[in-house]
């Protein structure tokens, strides 16, 4: 996966201390170094919360921005986000038809690494991008979505499969790496082109989690949706969050 790989060696800062990772789009922010802080990956891996979200029956932007939340609250952590975008060639497993998908990521020593914690029986320590990527796209053909490119970032307001083939090329796949506040496919369309999906202009910056938003995330992540009618997991949560 050629683009891939170019982006984020272009990103990583030449100093050997620094060791950061500049994001492709928000050239401004700054996804913390972990082994700066003690940390190792794995370790943070295994203590990603697993018990109160309901992984094999919870939406991935929602237990992504939990964790999110969690390694900065926890570890004062800034993580960013991995958003893949299928392609029909991608997102057809069986009868389903995945669109996107999400994991936290977080850097150590100038890398990034997915810490998708959902899958248990499959995942089990942090992967690196382009091992992720294989993992759910079953390709590393993908492309990076530039913040210039509006016509492949309108597509995450539709919530239907990428084309394969564009103006840019042909693909198997999308991808964008973003700070770890923002939430949706929609959330990063707002603030990637300042404008929701009604076109209304829009200021949207995500650069830390969102309190009002990550509660949301997490009672739609704990409880089941008559769970969710009945007010089930709100208390859960602000206990657990500390809101």
């Amino acid at each position: 996966m050629k683009s891939f790989v170019i982006a984020i060696a272009l990103g990583m800062a030449s100093s050997a201390f620094a060791q950061e990772v500049v994001l492709t789009n928000y050239p401004n922010w700054k996804m913390t170094d972990i082994s700066k802080k003690g940390y190792k990956k794995e370790v943070l891996f295994s203590k990603m919360n697993r018990d109160l979200i309901k992984v094999g029956a919870s939406i991935c932007s929602n237990r992504a921005l939990v964790w999110a939340y969690d390694f900065k609250r926890n570890q004062d952590i800034d993580a960013g986000k991995l958003f893949l975008f299928y392609t029909k060639k991608t997102g057809e497993v069986g009868l389903k038809t995945w669109w996107y998908h999400v994991t936290p990521v977080i850097n150590e020593n100038g890398t990034i690494y997915a810490m998708d914690a959902g899958f248990p029986g499959s995942i089990v320590k942090p992967i690196t991008p382009n091992e992720w990527l294989k993992k759910f796209a079953g390709s590393t053909n993908c492309k990076e979505i530039k913040a210039n490119e509006t016509d492949l970032i309108e597509r995450m307001f539709d919530g239907y499969v990428y084309p394969s083939t564009t103006s840019y090329g042909t693909y198997d796949c999308y991808y964008t790496i973003t700070p770890g506040g923002y939430w949706t496919p929609g959330s990063v369309a707002k603030g990637l082109l300042g404008v929701d999906e009604d076109g209304k202009p829009v200021h949207y910056v995500r650069d830390e989690v969102d309190n009002d938003e990550v509660y949301e995330a997490c009672v739609e992540a704990i409880t089941s949706s008559v769970g969710r009618v009945l007010g089930g997991g709100k208390k859960r949560c602000k206990d657990y969050l500390g809101l």
